[in-house]
């Protein structure tokens, strides 16, 4: 039963449904050749340490890839590596593995030999971690590119943001890859879709934003002048000179 998503789907016309078609294969093709180039850098990675089908698969195996995506993405890394990569690593094979040495048949000398198994664990684990990283998010752009191509194909049907739940379910993408998929198409068409101000109007939006100068500031200019009339009205009423006439006493 189809999805809720892609259900309107089915009432596209045939040329636009026909470009879906093409823009998803395209995807998958792109997609198949990024697992291989990357899978590819971690052979070369691993090479000191393990074969090329090895560290193949521990990339396949990392990045949770199975069935049909595994075998495609596995064998076209298989071809990218040329024949004198494949003779390189068969030389290597023997200088891998761990032989006997006497200096690991004392017990002091075992103990030596377990810490330095778990020490390169350790550090085979770390490199696998951070090729996982990086291809997490070559992969991310990757997947951003081709919604991007529905969104343009879409325009004219639906949001783009239902444009983008379809490519991811076209896609099959695991959730929290689809999250950061649809997180980042949406943030690039923000920086088209928002409204903005023009800059014409940006000036005179800024002067209508200006603070208005402070209420009190306004009273103390206008009682300025009032203060200083009662300033000088006393020294104005001494100045004038005493009656010398005598006045009568009481009756």
């Amino acid at each position: 039963m189809p999805s809720p998503v892609s259900l309107w789907t089915q009432r596209l016309p045939e040329d636009i449904d026909r470009r879906l078609e093409i823009a998803e294969a395209t995807a998958r093709e792109d997609l198949v050749e990024t697992h291989a180039r990357l899978a590819s850098d971690l052979v070369d990675i691993l090479a000191p340490r393990m074969a090329f089908d090895e560290a193949i698969d521990r990339y396949l195996e990392s990045m949770n890839l199975e069935g049909d995506d595994a075998e495609a993405v596995g064998t076209r890394a298989v071809s990218l590596l040329s024949e004198q990569e494949i003779r390189e690593d068969a030389a290597r094979e023997a200088t891998r593995r761990w032989g006997f040495d006497w200096r690991y048949a004392t017990p002091l000398g075992a103990l030596r030999l377990i810490q330095r198994l778990r020490e390169r664990s350790a550090q085979e684990q770390l490199w696998l971690e951070l090729a996982a990283a990086r291809a997490e998010e070559k992969l991310a752009d990757e997947h951003v590119r081709h919604a991007m191509e529905f969104v343009d194909i879409l325009e004219d049907e639906v949001d783009p943001t239902t444009a983008v739940e379809l490519y991811v379910e076209r896609l099959r993408l695991p959730e929290i890859r689809a999250r950061i998929v649809y997180q980042r198409v949406l943030a690039q068409l923000a920086e088209t879709l928002l409204p903005r101000l023009d800059e014409d109007d940006a000036p005179a939006a800024a002067a209508n934003a200006a603070p208005a100068p402070p209420a009190s500031a306004a009273p103390a200019a206008s009682t300025a002048p009032a203060a200083a009339a009662a300033e000088t009205a006393p020294a104005s009423a001494s100045a004038q000179p005493a009656d010398p006439s005598p006045r009568p006493g009481p009756a």
